[in-house]
């Protein structure tokens, strides 16, 4: 019995070593996806649904590609140019992506946990989803849209879940996190100003030294959460004073 014991542990940790080991799973190269680019021309390149886990694609350009549905977790994206793409349903679990622009793209259902966005732009992006324990660091969210479609609660797909995600130092000005689920997360020193946070669920989150300025919090949860030194609180909705 030991013996066996031993053996299913040796084969599920080379099932791990080969699931995660970079460039092993995916059906592309780099030097395939550049291509793909490069042939697409003025057309969107057409991504969707390819297996692209870890392999490394920082800095390219990736011209709005279609990435629906596609696997890149535990992929490098830093510094990619992913604005105006579509991401949606794409599973992008372990991954980084620091630095990258993602400004304008949509990431509906998307799979983010415990990947690093830290310095990324997602000003006036999409997002729904599960993005819990991501790095936002310095990241920008601008008018960002990481809302709700109350029209269709019940999917658990349609708001984002961020538990334990960092966006210390981040710009959040006139983001829209309405129903979010934002337990645990840290808003240390943020940039908040003109928010929409109703419904949002922010128990235990760290706030501190954040801009609170014009925010909207009506009924949103805030249960333990840290408002030491916020500003602009008096101009906030929503927050008792």
């Amino acid at each position: 019995m030991q013996l066996e014991s031993i053996a299913c542990r040796a084969l599920i940790g080379l099932m791990s070593w080969l699931w995660l080991s970079p460039g092993l799973s995916a059906e592309l190269s780099r030097q395939d996806v550049i291509l793909i680019i490069a042939k697409a021309g003025v057309q969107q390149p057409q991504l969707a649904k390819k297996d692209l886990s870890g392999l490394d694609l920082s800095g390219i350009d990736f011209n709005k590609a279609n990435f629906f549905s596609a696997n890149l977790d535990g992929a490098k994206l830093n510094g990619a140019r992913l604005n105006g793409a579509n991401l949606n349903l794409a599973q992008i679990r372990h991954a980084s992506l620091r630095k990258a622009n993602l400004s304008g793209a949509s990431l509906y259902g998307v799979v983010l946990d415990n990947s690093d966005l830290s310095g990324a732009d997602l000003s006036d992006s999409r997002v729904t989803g599960s993005l819990n324990n991501v790095n936002l660091t310095g990241a920008k969210l601008r008018r960002a849209n990481l809302g709700a479609n109350t029209e269709i609660q019940g999917q658990a797909s349609d708001r984002a879940e961020m538990t334990n995600a960092v966006l210390n130092h981040a710009d959040l000005r006139d983001v829209n996190f309405t129903h979010a689920v934002m337990t645990n997360v840290s808003l240390r020193n943020v940039d908040l100003s003109g928010g929409q946070f109703g419904w949002a669920d922010l128990s235990g989150a760290n706030l501190s030294g954040s801009n609170l300025s014009g925010a909207d919090f009506r009924n949103a949860n805030l249960d333990g959460a840290s408002l030491d030194n916020v500003r602009g609180q008096d101009t906030s909705v929503g927050i008792r004073n």
